[in-house]
């Protein structure tokens, strides 16, 4: 609803102003009936100011009398936290939330919480230096501009505290550029302070036992590093000679497509099969279904296949995919343990890294074909074989151990036979890649001590630019696995594309939008559709309805941008799961907002506008665009007021969240899913409990909302001090509205551990930089040369101010020190449950679980547990198998939903 408002807002202004405006002997002023900066902004408040109160209010009264809408923290014992333990008063609550230290806020809610509450205070906090320049510019913009005049003069009492109301080379505009020394200069400092502070919270995150802190994640291995136990081996000699336990997880990422299929065939049987048995023992029902019909029998085909019992027949189906992905997983474990290479083949592994020496390197041209393959002449599965037993060949190894295995059938036992074809089928899976447990060029590596991963991620490790590349992970649960072990080229490719891709979409965007906008203007669609225009002028409800047009329209188109942005962002080839969470997301969404509203939007639709007025009268042309540009503010706040306002009123009073699982409860209840208190509590169809809160997309907060104020509030609080006190009031209403939320609502998941914070500021200090410059060409083209000049050296300070950042206080943030990491290794010593914590994290989900049983009645059953064999002892007995009631139940419409909905 924001984003409507945002562009409709926008573009009906446009359409407006431009109709509006006449030519008046080349000065481009605008004609009686256009509505004033003052006005607008009175209508803007009186609309939706009020409707963010009356939401405020209706939030406080309501807040005591919902806790489980409110304060869904409290109720739920998985989200409990400490501060949430205490909803308070009807406004104490307010004053309470600001009592919470940021290092409670971070342990409870998240780093992503406390450093966009950090943000929006540093928001409030530049405001209020606004305001203070406000203090004295509004009266000078005023009382020395030229609104005594009718004929140059402004009526307009928003213009006339601006500096559009100023005459040209004025000398009051030396007080605009002291402004901008003050507020600009109080930004870097602040900014400077918030660094100091988020260093200090960011080596405290990286300290945590997490098991990201303690891990790397190696992409481009060269093949003589795409085994656990190479990897394992090489940082073991790179920084201790003697002891090994210094690395306590590998995992070597591999190809398991159908292994994955598989188990993801599996998780689409456990839901309904949990809902089948919780439906006999809660209903006393026997549900069936129809089996997916023979294509050898047309009859079946016909009628949609056999009608089966559903218990019985899902719980042979689960077995045998637990057993078939048991054994999946047992023969990819064996083909590591073969790739592992005996002592001789490790010492030229790490000659190889370390000393920049091949493996195996001879004039024998099968060690260079080992090499190439990953696997040396030890490492094959015939390790009992001696070296000159060992055919020429790796392929003539495959064939003579496959003829053995043919002509000795007969003699070998089946465990041998099993055994021996097993092996052949691992060498070959080696060499061609084509069958799962095929090695990935890409590893995570988890160390027990938190120094040694530090030194490792900060470390070259191979003299080509792309080879053994360390880098912080993702946390286990988002990691992105369908992109690790993808090739540089193929990484650099799809981020050059996601760049072209997001420009042209910046470029072309006003386009469509315009033209859905335009739409909303009843007047110019008459012209367009002349056969509208009767009706038009008939009946007024036509036309109302008309008006309306445009927004619904304009919505569905709008609210794509981010998921237009998002798919850009998946070509990049993220090793993390891509969300509206990423800081890959945000930086899109920001440079989007920045570019649209100011560059194209603002600033050019501005020059357009005056473009008739610059052509007939050139010498107006620098009067013209200089009284323009400040009078774009009214515009630019009521965009921000609309965007923030409405969204945090409806954001608190939660309205979204409640009717969806009022919704849920019905939809459950009609197709009987809600049998369990876990499945009454769980996402069903799509629809979400509140039991199940949605995560905050920060990323999408900040890129589209939190930067454009900042953008406004950076550019016009100079130019048009009134700016000040509206984005004053918006930070501080977001500021209270936001740390309830994230106190009380919002769990932590996806938490980025403070990166978006890093993403922001690079983003904040570039603006800055950029409005600096516009305030310089708009002094400029006042005519006032002396007071643009002095204001070059505030330029240049803010561009070093950002170089100087970039240099080591970026770089800072992303590692621990050594001395703390000592500290938090000698609090660590000696603890064996790190390693545990650590031990197969990064496994591969699909690499975890041999077995998966059913969850009935919410307690968790194995996969040959007592409920199974009951299920499948009253599978086959048909009058034993019904209930009391003898009735069976057909659950084929709620089944197919589930499989719509995974």
């Amino acid at each position: 609803m924001d984003r409507l408002f945002d562009y409709t807002s926008h573009f009906n202004r446009l359409l407006e102003t431009s109709t509006n405006s006449t030519d008046n002997g080349g000065d481009n002023t605008t004609a009686t009936t256009e509505t004033t900066q003052t006005e607008i902004l009175q209508t803007t408040c009186q609309i939706y100011v009020s409707i963010y109160m009356i939401l405020f209010i209706l939030f406080i009264f309501l807040r005591p009398k919902f806790p489980r809408l409110y304060n869904i923290k409290q109720s739920n014992e998985k989200l409990n936290t400490p501060i949430a333990q205490e909803s308070y008063g009807h406004l104490a609550w307010i004053f309470k939330t600001f009592q919470f230290n940021y290092d409670e806020i971070a342990s409870q809610c998240g780093m992503d919480a406390v450093t966009t509450i950090r943000l929006l205070e540093l928001g409030v906090k530049l405001s209020c230096v606004a305001v203070v320049n406000s203090i004295y510019l509004m009266p000078i913009y005023k009382f020395t501009g030229v609104g005594g005049s009718e004929e140059e003069g402004i009526s307009d009492p928003v213009m006339e505290v601006s500096l559009s109301n100023l005459s040209q080379g004025s000398n009051s505009i030396y007080a605009t550029t002291m402004a901008a020394y003050i507020f600009f200069g109080s930004a870097m400092y602040l900014i400077a302070n918030d660094f100091s502070w988020f260093i200090s919270l960011r080596h405290k995150f990286l300290s945590q036992r997490r098991v990201q802190n303690y891990t790397i994640y190696l992409s481009g291995l060269p093949k003589e590093l795409q085994s656990n136990h190479a990897i394992r081996e090489y940082f073991t000699h790179c920084f201790s000679h003697h002891d090994s336990d210094i690395v306590a997880d590998v995992q070597l990422a591999v190809k398991i497509p159908k292994l994955e299929k598989k188990v993801g065939k599996r998780d689409k049987i456990l839901p309904k099969l949990e809902h089948a048995i919780n439906l006999r023992d809660v209903k006393g029902k026997i549900p069936e279904h129809r089996k997916v019909p023979n294509l050898d029998n047309p009859k079946l085909m016909l009628c949609g296949g056999e009608k089966v019992e559903s218990i019985p027949e899902w719980m042979e189906e689960l077995e045998e995919l637990n057993d078939e992905i048991g054994r999946e997983i047992d023969r990819i474990e064996e083909l590591q343990e073969q790739r592992r290479g005996g002592d001789d083949g490790e010492d030229d592994v790490v000659k190889s890294l370390v000393l920049d020496k091949k493996v195996g390197s001879s004039s024998n041209e099968e060690d260079d074909e080992d090499v190439e393959v990953g696997v040396s002449k030890e490492t094959t599965p015939l390790q009992n074989t001696t070296r000159s037993s060992v055919p020429t060949s790796v392929s003539g190894t495959v064939n003579l151990l496959s003829g053995t295995i043919t002509g000795t059938a007969n003699l070998m036992s089946d465990t041998v036979v099993s055994g021996a074809t097993m092996g052949a089928t691992m060498v070959k899976s080696i060499i061609t890649g084509s069958e799962d447990g095929a090695p990935r060029n890409a590893a995570f590596v988890s160390f027990s001590s938190v120094t040694y991963a530090n030194l490792a991620r900060q470390a070259v490790h191979n003299k080509e630019a792309w080879s053994c590349v360390a880098m912080e992970p993702p946390l286990p649960e988002l990691v992105n696995w369908r992109n690790v072990g993808k090739s540089n080229h193929s990484r650099q490719g799809g981020e050059l594309l996601s760049s072209v891709l997001t420009f042209l979409l910046c470029i072309t965007w006003t386009v469509p939008v315009g033209f859905f906008a335009s739409l909303g203007n009843v007047s110019r669609l008459t012209e367009v559709l002349p056969f509208l225009a009767e009706p038009v002028q008939k009946y007024d409800w036509f036309s109302a309805l008309l008006a309306q047009l445009a927004p619904l329209i304009l919505v569905a188109f709008v609210t794509l941008l981010p998921h237009f942005l998002l798919l850009f962002s998946k070509l990049e080839g993220l090793i993390e799961v891509e969300s509206m969470q990423h800081h890959s997301l945000m930086s899109k969404l920001a440079s989007f907002t920045i570019i649209q509203t100011f560059f194209i939007s603002t600033i050019a639709s501005t020059l357009f506008r005056s473009l008739q007025g610059i052509v007939r009268n050139p010498a107006s042309a620098f009067r013209i665009v200089a009284e323009a540009l400040p009078a774009q503010a009214a515009y630019l706040i009521q965009i921000i007021i609309i965007q923030n306002l409405l969204s945090m009123g409806l954001e608190l009073l939660r309205l979204t969240p409640g009717v969806t699982d009022l919704l849920r409860r019905i939809v459950a209840k009609m197709l009987g899913h809600n049998l369990t208190e876990k499945e009454r509590n769980e996402t069903f169809l799509g629809l979400r409990s509140l039991d199940d809160p949605l995560e905050f997309y920060f990323g999408r907060e900040l890129g589209q909302k939190t930067v454009l104020i900042q953008m406004v509030m950076f550019v016009y609080v100079c130019m048009s001090p009134i700016t000040s006190y509206f984005t004053l009031f918006v930070f501080t209403a977001l500021v209270i509205g936001f740390r309830n939320q994230f106190i009380y609502i919002y769990p932590i998941a996806n938490d980025s551990g403070g990166k978006l914070w890093i993403s922001f500021t690079k983003i904040s200090i570039v603006c800055m930089i950029v409005a600096e410059l516009i305030l310089f060409a708009v002094i400029l083209l006042k005519g006032a040369l002396i007071p643009a000049f002095l204001l070059l050296p505030l330029i240049a300070a803010s561009i070093m101010f950002d170089a100087y950042f970039k240099k080591r206080h970026f770089t800072i943030t992303k590692f621990l020190p050594v001395g703390e990491c000592a500290l938090v290794d000698s609090q660590n010593e000696g603890d064996e449950s790190l390693k545990e914590l650590l031990k197969g994290s990064y496994l591969q989900p699909a690499l975890k679980e041999r077995t998966k049983g059913v969850s009935t009645n919410d307690n968790p059953t194995s996969g040959k547990s007592e409920e199974i064999d009951h299920a499948l002892a009253i599978g086959g007995t048909g009058e034993q198998s019904r209930s009391s009631s003898g009735e069976i139940v057909d659950d084929d419409i709620f089944y197919q939903a589930v499989d719509e909905e995974t």
